[in-house]
């Protein structure tokens, strides 16, 4: 019987072990990344020291033979017996250890966005517009902080007086709260107010990790205002199967928490050598915004006149933030 429970109990380490050191090699390598959004990470350390204590715990058991299997709780914690019961039962963790270990770390792609279907633009937007729609005229109104009229000039507010202003300042101040008035309009809050404000003054918009998110956003609340703007950004090739030979859509996958919860949202781009890019290969593409359609829908779709290819970025994903959609570079 102690032949017995020290085997279940050493078996048990070592697979407690297995566990441990798998999970401390996907921290030191960062491939954690795969599988985690980084503001989970800190739980994962939490998670391995806990590891740590249950495997020496569980080896102290299988080397003192304590024949603790019974408690107050009622249940049944004995060993299973029999070969076929034990092989099951331990089957079930040695499985996903093998996996883990054996199986190479691969970075989401169109196969798994033709299953989830991709968001053109989107990011944050269908749910802001949702909630603006539920929203009475009054109380939508009073969401958005009262802001200077386009017609007042910086020099005529207390904070800004004219002798300390220069005429290229004065002009530039008006210009701001002109493109302010203008995104402003649809009381989506100071928040988006500002990325739209940074995004319309780039003479490039430059929609990189920090920005992706939120920058999809954007461009799909107000698409008319950057028609014509210049846009570079990078993610992988995906195509759908009623897409044109010129068009496939430069997408990233969005994570949350991991990636069972991972959503596609991208550009849809034009290109006259788009064949000439393979599926789920990673380019930067640069081109100028224009209106499209498609199902009835008018959206913003990237005219490509600069496409090259790059090896894909150490972080592949990009993540949602509590603030926004994403986490913008700020203006």
């Amino acid at each position: 019987m102690r032949a017995t429970f020290s085997f279940h109990y050493f078996l048990r380490s070592y697979i407690l072990l297995g566990f441990t050191v798998l999970l401390t090699k996907l921290l030191i390598t960062g491939d954690i990344q795969y599988y985690l959004a980084p503001r989970l990470h800190m739980l994962c350390y939490v998670t391995l020291g806990i590891m740590i204590l249950l495997t020496i715990a569980c080896l102290t058991q299988a080397i003192t033979g304590a024949k603790a299997n019974d408690c107050d709780c009622g249940g049944d914690h004995g060993l299973p017996r029999g070969v076929i019961r034990s092989t099951l039962f331990y089957g079930l963790f040695i499985l996903p250890l093998a996996m883990g270990f054996l199986l190479p770390h691969k970075i989401l792609g169109s196969e798994l966005a033709q299953k989830k279907g991709v968001n053109l633009l989107a990011g944050n937007a269908k749910e802001l517009i949702a909630k603006q729609s539920s929203l009475s005229p009054s109380k939508a109104g009073s969401q958005a902080p009262a802001q200077p009229d386009s017609t007042t000039s910086p020099a005529q507010s207390p904070a800004l007086p004219q002798t300390m202003e220069t005429p290229k300042q004065q002009s530039k101040k008006l210009r701001d709260a002109e493109i302010r008035n203008m995104f402003q309009s649809n009381n989506f809050g100071d928040y988006y107010t500002d990325i739209a404000m940074f995004m319309y003054k780039q003479p490039i918009i430059n929609m990189d990790d920090k920005l992706f998110l939120d920058g999809l956003t954007i461009l799909d609340l107000y698409p008319k205002e950057f028609e014509g703007h210049e846009l570079e950004t990078t993610g992988f090739v995906y195509r759908q199967p009623d897409f044109s030979g010129s068009e496939f859509v430069v997408a990233r996958f969005t994570v949350s928490c991991c990636t069972a919860d991972a959503t596609v949202a991208g550009v849809l781009v034009d290109a006259k050598n788009a064949k000439a890019f393979a599926t789920d290969s990673w380019v930067k593409v640069k081109g100028t915004l224009t209106m499209t359609s498609l199902n009835g829908s008018q959206f913003l779709m990237l005219k490509a006149e600069q496409i090259t290819p790059v090896k894909a970025p150490k972080t592949p994903y990009v993540y949602l933030s509590g603030t926004g959609a994403g986490t913008a570079n700020g203006p």
